[in-house]
């Protein structure tokens, strides 16, 4: 399962790593893998990462 607050939890760094290259992942996973990569753009967009406000974020 999904854990958003994993990833909220990364460092800048770590989300422009996600967003910058694609993951690997078996075919059975690619459901999850593609909403957890789709998650990191988001939050690469959007600015938002560990040490961030959500009220300061770019909205």
């Amino acid at each position: 399962m999904l854990d958003l607050m994993w990833i909220m939890n990364m460092s800048i760094a770590d989300i422009d790593m996600i967003f910058r290259h694609d993951i690997l992942y078996e075919d059975k996973d690619t459901h999850l893998a593609l909403l957890f990569q789709h998650v990191a753009y988001f939050y690469y967009y959007r600015g938002t990462h560990v040490g961030s406000s959500w009220s300061e974020a770019d909205h």
